[in-house]
């Protein structure tokens, strides 16, 4: 199959259902190799599958070698991506949820990617039992070294986007201007994050504020000789101390929202410069055989002015002049179609772009009225508990332990 052709986006029709989650993350491996492996369940109705449902045990490499393999075998595709590769903390619970969550959203639009759901390497990652013999048998792809699993995100990133890509000049004014926006857009994501990073970190840092305020109230109570007040210093002290679970968990809404949407767009601009990446070699291979062909005429043009070149040479350099031509415009072909399917992807990013944001701040926005609700309901129970003791409950009692201490008059 031509690359043109295996670029064309697929006719409109019923697509195979598929449903993936990414469950039960399970440490393995001693102290040197260790590492977390997630279930992976499919459930679909595709024909090509073996099974309406298969489970597999994959680690986050094997997800990385997914990524690389469909941006090295779909030129142009904005492949959904992976998250980072962190060497720090990516045992800790809380990571390791939140890579979860990461990679079973990525899985999930890969699958219902238009252009990604039938890949040969998809099926192998998705219902493979054994992967590691399979994945080392699969596709290659021509002219371009394949890039190693064990690479980070940032790496592959990197890398993709130096030489020998560096004096392309652009040709159209529209890949230019996309280019501009989605370097400001990565700008104010990257802005963005590191606000709702500070927001999260305050809402712990209060989080912890709070929690020791309400310890704090436990030794006064205690040494309190006035009981009702007593009573009031040990129920503040409880609800500040529950005060600190809600403020971590939403934190913890604050990351599983709008945190993990801005990381993922801004993980899925690096993809786009990858499909940039792949339309630049083509043009650069489309002009390399455009200036080989104009070289071949050339020499056609100078054996045509020797009177002494035999026909055998001329009809050679014509022939030659001809399936140079030919490949000329294959490579154009490729060159246009890539173009018009990242054209395509970037509508398709756009479009996605607005719904899982508007999507991530109503969640957000829902996560926040809970969170007020629970404290609202939290300090109410403080009220209710503390109804019965009003003001002139304290002062008699004050009073009665006062006198009760002074002593008395003597008369003259």
């Amino acid at each position: 199959m031509k690359q043109s052709e295996s670029l064309e986006i697929p006719k409109s029709g019923i697509r195979p259902y598929f449903e993936v989650t990414v469950e039960d993350p399970q440490k393995v491996g001693d102290a040197i190799n260790a590492h977390i492996v997630y279930k992976v369940k499919t459930k679909t109705n595709s024909p090509v599958f073996r099974s309406p449902e298969c489970v597999v045990a994959r680690r986050y490499r094997d997800f990385l070698w997914l990524y690389n393999q469909l941006t090295l075998g779909n030129p142009g595709v904005v492949v959904p991506p992976v998250p980072e590769k962190h060497a720090l903390g990516r045992f800790q619970d809380e990571f390791v949820e939140s890579r979860r969550i990461a990679l079973e959203r990525c899985l999930r639009k890969v699958v219902s990617h238009p252009m990604l759901y039938g890949d040969p390497d998809l099926k192998v990652f998705l219902e493979s039992e054994s992967f590691n013999i399979e994945k080392r048998q699969k596709r290659a792809e021509p002219e371009t070294p394949k890039l190693s699993f064990m690479r980070s995100f940032g790496e592959t990133i990197s890398n993709a986007a130096s030489n020998p890509f560096s004096k392309f000049v652009e040709v159209d004014e529209w890949f230019g201007s996309k280019k501009d926006q989605l370097d400001a857009l990565e700008v104010q994501l990257k802005a963005l994050m590191k606000s709702v990073e500070s927001v999260v970190k305050q809402r712990k840092e209060l989080g912890i504020a709070t929690a020791d305020f309400g310890e704090s109230m436990f030794p006064l109570a205690s040494a309190e000789l006035n009981r009702n007040l007593s009573t009031h210093l040990t129920v503040l002290g409880d609800v500040q101390r529950q005060m600190k679970e809600l403020h971590e968990q939403q934190a913890q809404h604050d990351v599983l929202t709008l945190e993990h949407t801005i990381d993922e767009y801004i993980r899925i601009i690096g993809s786009i410069r990858l499909s940039f990446n792949a339309r630049i070699k083509a043009y650069q291979t489309y002009q390399q055989d455009d200036s080989e062909l104009q070289k071949k005429k050339i020499t056609f043009e100078k054996l045509k002015s020797q009177s002494k070149s035999k026909s055998d040479r001329m009809t050679l350099a014509s022939q030659e002049i001809s399936e140079m031509q030919q490949r000329v415009d294959e490579r154009r072909k490729d060159f246009e179609d890539i173009s018009k399917l990242i054209k395509s992807e970037l509508d398709r990013f756009d479009k996605e772009k607005v719904e899982d944001f508007r999507d991530s701040v109503e969640k957000f926005l829902c996560s926040m009225i809970g969170h007020q609700k629970q404290v609202i309901a939290l300090w109410e129970t403080y009220f209710e508990q503390t109804e019965g003791l009003d003001d002139d409950d304290y002062d008699e009692e004050f009073y009665t332990e006062h006198d009760e201490n002074e002593p008395s008059e003597v008369a003259i």
